[in-house]
């Protein structure tokens, strides 16, 4: 059972991770600023099932991933949509569903580097809201 658990965690990151450098190929140059310090931990889950009898994925975004940069992933998502190649060797994006319940990262984030991608910070389970160093 535990195996299943760790093999279902590595695909779902794997796939994350595809997710991140297809949406960078298409990024604008005003995008770039935003997009620089976007890891794997800020893409949606996608997750196999049927919707209206049809399958592909289900969408779920994180819950701590900020607005702004959502905004950017739902532009970036339909920019590859629109390329023929990426529609037909990619599975058909089917519902946004709730947000994910996957937890934030619990490794130490530097608030510089991170650009505020985060509702909030978290540093070693602990939250710190928005740029301070103030953690509770």
């Amino acid at each position: 059972m535990r195996a299943e658990a760790a093999k279902n965690s590595a695909r779902s990151r794997a796939r994350r991770k595809r997710l991140q450098e297809s949406r960078q190929s298409v990024l604008a140059d005003e995008e770039v600023e935003l997009w620089m310090s976007t890891t794997v931990d800020l893409m949606s889950d996608e997750e196999d099932g049927v919707v209206g009898g049809v399958s592909g994925w289900i969408v779920r975004p994180p819950s701590f991933r900020r607005p702004d940069l959502s905004e950017l992933c739902v532009k970036l998502q339909s920019r590859l949509e629109a390329t023929p190649k990426y529609k037909a060797t990619h599975s058909r994006r089917l519902h946004i569903g709730p947000a994910s319940e996957r937890t934030p990262p619990a490794v130490a984030y530097n608030p510089e580097e991170a650009h505020g991608q985060f509702t909030e910070l978290y540093f070693f389970g602990y939250a710190c809201v928005g740029r301070s160093s103030r953690c509770i």
